[in-house]
C-alpha cells in the first residue's frame, strides 16, 4: 500500500498529541476501546427497528510480522527491525448488521458538508456523530485505537452501493514523532507522527483500497474473513499488541495502595477481561430485545456468544432495572429481579421550571439484593459486585450504594458509589448491595430560554469526549443545572425509600450553635498568613470528661482553636450514646438570624454559591469505648481532603463527606462497630474562604451505621 505522509501546517495535530486527546488515567485502555468500538458499532447499526440487533466480535490472536509489514511502504524496514520474524498478537472488532464505512472516499468529494463514516473515523479528527441519539459527541473517542498497540490500525468495511456493493481498506499510523523509536524515522523535516496507507490518488494523497484480492490478501495475514452475501459492516484490526501489558494496565484498577493486587479471573487474560468490560458498560443494550431505541447487541469473544446466562448477576440487574423505567417499560417474568422476588423502587425525577412538557426528567429504578440472590455464596461463589465494576473492597466492610446512569444509546456513562449521585444514601451490610439505574427522559425538551434543545441532547453534550460523567454547562447565557438538581433527588428519594429500614435521621443541634463556639471557628485578622500557635498533642485531652452513658451523641471542644497555614485547628471530645453507633460531624455557617447547612447554603433559593467552610482534615488521637479497661491511641489514623478521604481502625470507620453540587467536603462521617459507649477524641481541621461567615460544627444522628 502507498504511504501518505501528511505535512505540517498551522493548526494541524501531531501524533503525540492526538494521542493525549482522552487520556483518561482512571479507566483501563480496554475499558475505553470496548465503549467505543460498541458505540461506533451501534451508531451505524443498519436498521432502527427494534428486536433487531448489532453483532460484533472482539477477536485475539497472533500473525506473522513478515507478511504484515511488506504491505507498509515506508516503515516495513522498520517493523521488520522491531519485531523480527516472531508471531506477533493482533485485536480485532467486527460488525455486523450495520452501514460500514460509507460516504466519499477524499475531501475532494464532501458536498454539504456531509464528511460520512469514512473520512470521520479513518481521516479526521473532532468529527462527532450526528445521528439523533447517537453515542458519541466529541469525534475524539476513536483516538484510543492509537493507544493500544503501536498506533497502528487497519479499517476494512463493506458498505452498500447504488450499484451492489463496494469494499474498502485503509491503515493508519499515530504514534509520537519524538520517540527514538518512532516507525516514520527522522526525515530532517516537520515530523507530525501520522500517516495512512491505501491506493495512490490525486497527488500525494491516498484513498482506501477497493481492489477485493488485495484486500483479501492482508485480512488472510489475520485469518479474517471478508464479508459476503448482503454483508455489511466494519472490521478494525489493531495489530502489534502486547496482552501482558494491557493486562497490566487492568490490574492497577484493583491495586490497593500498599498491598498486592487483587487476583480475579478476568485479570489472567484478554478474552476474559474484554467479556466483563462488555457487560459493565453494555448491560443495557447487551441481549437485550426489549431494547426500544434501535437494535440491541449481540457481543461475541472469540466466537463465544456472550449470552443473558454469561452475564454477571450485577449486569442482570442493571439491565433488569433498566427495563422497568419509562424509556423500556417491559419487566420480564424471567430475569433475576423476578426469580428473585426482589422488591424494586421506581422514583421519577422531577425538575420545576425546565421542561416545557411537564417536570419529569427520568426515574431511577433501585433494589437491594442480598449476597444469595447475587449469586455471591456456593456453589456459585461469584465475587462482589463492587469488584466487577472495578472497585475494591475489604471483607466486612459495609458495601456503599451503586448509582449507574446511561441516556439513550443504552452505554453506562459511570456507576457512582461516592460523590453527589449518592451522599445521602445509607450504606448497606456487608450481605447486602443497593443498587440503582437513573434513566433519563430523553424526548422531553428544555424551555426555549434553553434553546429548546432535548433533554438527551443536553445530557450527550455535557459528556466530556471519554463519555464518562456528566456535568453542567450554561446553554446561551443560561444555566439550567439540570445534572446537580438530578444528582440531589435521586440520592434523596434512594435515602427516603429505606429511611425506615435504615438510619435514624434525626438532626440534633448543639445547643444553639453558642457564641462560644461560632466564635471559636471564626479566623482572628491576618487568618491565613501564617501559624499564630504550635499545633500540640491532645492524647490525654482537657476540661471535665462527658459521660458516654447518655442516649445521644455530645461534642466538646477542648482548649483554644489553633491556627496553621490558613486553617482553624480545633481539639474536640466526641462521645456516642449507646442508641448510635454512627453520625456526621459537619460545618455550618452562621448568618444573621439563621444556620445554614452546607447544601443549603449552596442551593440556588439561598446563597447559591460553594458553602464557604471546608474540612481540610481530622484526625482521631485517642479512642475509649465502654468495653474496653484501657482507652487506644491510633497513630496516622486521619482523613485528608487531598489524600485519603475514608480511614479505618479497629472497625471505628471515618470518611469525607462532599455537598452535592459543588462537591465542597464539609464533614465526616463517623461509625462505630457497637452501641457500647464511644468517645473520640482528636483534632478537626477547617479552612474558610469568607473571615465575614462565621462557622460551626453540628452533629447529625445517622443511628445504627447503615449510611
Amino acid at each position: 500500500m502507498k504511504i501518505e505522509r501528511p505535512q505540517h501546517a498551522r493548526m494541524s495535530e501531531s501524533g503525540s498529541s492526538l494521542l493525549r486527546l482522552i487520556q483518561n488515567h482512571e479507566a483501563p485502555v480496554i475499558d475505553l476501546l470496548v465503549r467505543e468500538s460498541i458505540q461506533n458499532s451501534l451508531d451505524a447499526s443498519a436498521t432502527s427497528k427494534p428486536k433487531s440487533h448489532v453483532d460484533v466480535h472482539f477477536r485475539m490472536d497472533d500473525f506473522e510480522p513478515l507478511k504484515l509489514s511488506r504491505h507498509f511502504e515506508g516503515i516495513s524496514h522498520s517493523l521488520k527491525r522491531r519485531f523480527g520474524e516472531n508471531r506477533q498478537q493482533f485485536l480485532s472488532i467486527s460488525d455486523f448488521g450495520t452501514v460500514g464505512l460509507t460516504g466519499p472516499m477524499h475531501f475532494d468529494q464532501v458536498s454539504n458538508n456531509d464528511f460520512g463514516n469514512l473520512l470521520k473515523l479513518v481521516y479526521e479528527i473532532s468529527k462527532a456523530q450526528e445521528k439523533q441519539g447517537a453515542g458519541g459527541s466529541w469525534g475524539l473517542g476513536k483516538t484510543v485505537y492509537f493507544r493500544v498497540g503501536i498506533g497502528l490500525v487497519l479499517y476494512y468495511s463493506r458498505i452498500k452501493t447504488k450499484g451492489g456493493f463496494e469494499s474498502r481498506l485503509a491503515a493508519c499510523l499515530v504514534e509520537n514523532e519524538k520517540a527514538k523509536d518512532a516507525l516514520l524515522g527522522v526525515s530532517g523535516h516537520l515530523e507530525r507522527g501520522i500517516a495512512w496507507w491505501g491506493q495512490p490518488y490525486k497527488d500525494d494523497f491516498t484513498v482506501p483500497l477497493t481492489d477485493e484480492a488485495e484486500i483479501k490478501e492482508i485480512l488472510d495475514i489475520f485469518s479474517i474473513s471478508p464479508y459476503i452475501g448482503d454483508q455489511t459492516g466494519t472490521t478494525i484490526i489493531i495489530p502489534f499488541i502486547s496482552e501482558e501489558k494491557l493486562l497490566s494496565d487492568t490490574k492497577s484498577t484493583y491495586s490497593d495502595p500498599g498491598r498486592n493486587t487483587r487476583t480475579y479471573p478476568w485479570l489472567e487474560s484478554l478474552d476474559e477481561y474484554v467479556k466483563i468490560a462488555v457487560q459493565r458498560w453494555y448491560a443495557p443494550r447487551l441481549m437485550n430485545r426489549s431494547y426500544k431505541f434501535g437494535s440491541y447487541l449481540r457481543a461475541f469473544v472469540n466466537d463465544e456468544l456472550i449470552s443473558k446466562d454469561m452475564m454477571y448477576p450485577v449486569f442482570q440487574v442493571i439491565q433488569g432495572l433498566y427495563n422497568m423505567t419509562e424509556a423500556v417499560a417491559s419487566r420480564s417474568h424471567e430475569d433475576i429481579l423476578a426469580q428473585c422476588g426482589s422488591e424494586v423502587h421506581l422514583e421519577n425525577v422531577s425538575l420545576n421550571k425546565v421542561f416545557k412538557r411537564g417536570s419529569k426528567a427520568g426515574q431511577i429504578a433501585f433494589v437491594k439484593m442480598s449476597r444469595k440472590e447475587l449469586r455471591m455464596d456456593p456453589p456459585h461463589n461469584n465475587r462482589s459486585p463492587l469488584v466487577h465494576l472495578g472497585r475494591t473492597q475489604d471483607a466486612g466492610e459495609n458495601n456503599p450504594p451503586i448509582i449507574a446512569y446511561t441516556r439513550q444509546p443504552g452505554m453506562i456513562i459511570s456507576y457512582e458509589t461516592v460523590g453527589p449521585w449518592v451522599n445521602r444514601i445509607p450504606e448497606t451490610p456487608s450481605n447486602e448491595f443497593l443498587i440503582g439505574v437513573f434513566v433519563p427522559n430523553n424526548s422531553n425538551s428544555l424551555l426555549d430560554e434553553y434553546s429548546g434543545i432535548s433533554l438527551e441532547e443536553y445530557l450527550r453534550g455535557s459528556e466530556q469526549a471519554d463519555h464518562m460523567s456528566w456535568s453542567d454547562y450554561s446553554v446561551g447565557s443560561r444555566r439550567p443545572g439540570i445534572i446537580e438538581k438530578v444528582q440531589r433527588s435521586v440520592s434523596n428519594k434512594v435515602q427516603r425509600a429505606y429511611k425506615g429500614q435504615t438510619a435514624n435521621t434525626n438532626i440534633r443541634h448543639l445547643g444553639g450553635l453558642s457564641k462560644a463556639l461560632a466564635d471559636a471557628l471564626l479566623p482572628p485578622e491576618g487568618f491565613g498568613r501564617k501559624p499564630s500557635i504550635t499545633r500540640k498533642s491532645t492524647s490525654g485531652g482537657s476540661g471535665k470528661r462527658v459521660s458516654r452513658r447518655g442516649l445521644h451523641p455530645t461534642l466538646r471542644l477542648l482548649g483554644s482553636p489553633k491556627f496553621e497555614d490558613g486553617s482553624v485547628l480545633t481539639e474536640f471530645e466526641l462521645s456516642f450514646g449507646r442508641k448510635s453507633t454512627a453520625l456526621e460531624l459537619v460545618a455550618v455557617a452562621q448568618t444573621e438570624g439563621n444556620v445554614l447547612s452546607a447544601e443549603d447554603w449552596e442551593d440556588p433559593g439561598e446563597i447559591g454559591t460553594a458553602f464557604p467552610i471546608s474540612l481540610t482534615g481530622l484526625e482521631i488521637r485517642r479512642i475509649e469505648t465502654g468495653k474496653r479497661q484501657r482507652p487506644c491511641e491510633p497513630i496516622g489514623f486521619r482523613l485528608r481532603n487531598t489524600g485519603a478521604r475514608k480511614a479505618e481502625y479497629e472497625d471505628v470507620l471515618m470518611r469525607i463527606i462532599h455537598t452535592g453540587r459543588r462537591g465542597v467536603p464539609y464533614g465526616v462521617y463517623i461509625r462505630v462497630p457497637e452501641a457500647s459507649g464511644y468517645t473520640l477524641q482528636g483534632v478537626i481541621e477547617l479552612r474558610s474562604d469568607d473571615s465575614m461567615v462565621m462557622g460551626g460544627l453540628k452533629i447529625i444522628d445517622r443511628g445504627e451505621g447503615l449510611q
